[in-house]
């Protein structure tokens, strides 16, 4: 993989202005398990394309991954600013906001995912998600259920539904 990211680091001395290049550097850089590396490439190009919403959107993605959530956010949201048609960055978001715990947040951006495209299993696994750690036990059901329909063998649905569900088995005895 170092041969090929040599081959597109050449290509680009030459070709400043080719966006799939820069997007297919900063993908393998993810690839190889260098973050920061994959960062400094979306943030170069985004110097030359200010206003390419995909290039937001993976610079949104690298900064999740590194943990540096107020910048993913920043990206994430100039992604869906610039193209309010593009799911994944809601969905992404959606996720972002679950790991720093605004769980109202979270739902909210990924109901916007859903409007836009019903069948993101992320979007719907956020949404329950959201819903276990805000206790809308019932709402949690429905959305992991729904992901579940779409993707049966998704493990991580699979387990939120579970917690979910011994959740409202104690809210229920609690109750009695």
């Amino acid at each position: 993989m170092t041969e090929k990211i040599n081959q597109l680091r050449k290509f680009l001395e030459n070709h400043p202005d080719d966006l799939i290049t820069w997007q297919e550097l900063g993908y393998l850089y993810f690839q190889e398990g260098d973050i920061s590396k994959a960062i400094e490439t979306y943030e170069r190009a985004i110097q030359i394309f200010p206003d390419d919403p995909i290039m937001r959107h993976n610079l949104g993605f690298m900064h999740y991954e590194a943990g540096n959530y107020s910048d993913a956010i920043k990206s994430l949201k100039k992604a869906t600013e610039l193209n309010p048609k593009l799911a994944i960055s809601y969905s992404e978001l959606s996720s972002v906001y679950i790991d720093i715990k605004k769980y109202e947040k979270a739902a909210l951006v990924a109901k916007k995912a859903l409007e836009l495209n019903p069948r993101d299993v992320d979007a719907l696994i956020n949404l329950g998600s959201s819903y276990y750690n805000l206790d809308r036990t019932d709402d949690a059901i429905k959305a992991l259920k729904k992901a579940l329909e779409l993707d049966p063998k998704n493990i991580f649905a699979h387990d939120i539904l579970e917690l979910t569900r011994e959740k409202l088995k104690e809210k229920w005895n609690e109750i009695q």
